[in-house]
């Protein structure tokens, strides 16, 4: 008998199996994962995960009377100095409090672990026994795929992740056999991808100088934009759930991508 059906569940003991999956003492010194705003003292009946949080997610919990949001990205990446309702990061601050709901965000402790987003990237592009690819900075992915035909590769990455568009820097002849994967800004990662003889490196936010670079290296590289890390809200669902059947973890159905193709 699940004993918790019958008690108040609070944010805490979800937030406690979550950190003891991703630890928050893996994510990187310059992140700020972790509580947010507001408290994990209080009822956990409804969740919303959300990869960032905008003025629209926090519009989206307070009509769906959330108690806490969960996000990828954190709320506050540095520290602030003043909070100005009158800003966008005032404004959501001022009425996650007014409404009470706390915030949570899992990031580079959750790109790095098992199960994370790494993992679950490699997954969906078909990777077979993905391993960790860069042992420096413990992030990324790689593994062999069904030998394909680059262009048929590119567009069963589109597809895979609903993409309009893809930019590709250097060669696109590739037999591609090996992938190496690591969601976001992950563009510096590119020399562990070549270490391990990646025929192609999936990544976003690849800068021009970074491009010019992996010209250079001799690396193909797929920027899919940091936005594919919306897998982490049906990841973060899946993981929950299991666990935690009680809750209503809801999925944020803000479309939080600032770019747009035309």
């Amino acid at each position: 008998m699940n004993l918790r059906r019958y008690s108040k569940l609070n944010s805490i003991e979800i937030i406690r199996y979550l950190e003891n999956k991703f630890p928050p003492e893996t994510a990187y010194d310059w992140d700020n994962s972790g509580l947010q705003v507001g408290t994990l003292n209080s009822k956990a009946s409804k969740v919303l995960i959300s990869l960032d949080v905008t003025k629209e997610v926090v519009k989206e919990a307070i009509q769906n009377k959330v108690d806490l949001i969960i996000s990828h990205h954190p709320l506050m990446f540095k520290s602030m100095q003043n909070i100005v309702f009158d800003s966008p990061k005032g404004w959501m601050i001022k009425n996650l409090i007014k409404h009470n709901i706390s915030v949570y965000s899992a990031h580079t402790n959750f790109d790095q672990g098992d199960g994370g987003m790494n993992d679950v990237l490699a997954e969906k592009i078909g990777i077979k026994d993905a391993a960790l690819m860069d042992e420096v900075d413990n992030i990324g992915r790689f593994g062999k795929i069904e030998p394909t035909p680059f262009r048929d590769f590119a567009y069963h990455i589109k597809k895979v992740f609903n993409l309009a568009n893809i930019k590709v820097v250097g060669r696109d002849d590739r037999l591609i056999k090996m992938v190496g994967v690591s969601g976001g800004s992950g563009s510096h990662h590119m020399y562990a991808a070549k270490r391990k003889n990646c025929d192609v490196y999936i990544t976003g936010d690849v800068t021009y100088h970074t491009a010019l670079d992996a010209e250079q290296l001799g690396i193909t590289i797929i920027d899919v934009g940091h936005h594919i890390e919306i897998v982490f809200v049906e990841a973060m669902i899946k993981i929950l759930k299991k666990e935690f059947s009680e809750v209503d973890f809801i999925a944020s159905k803000i479309d939080t991508n600032p770019y747009k193709d035309y």
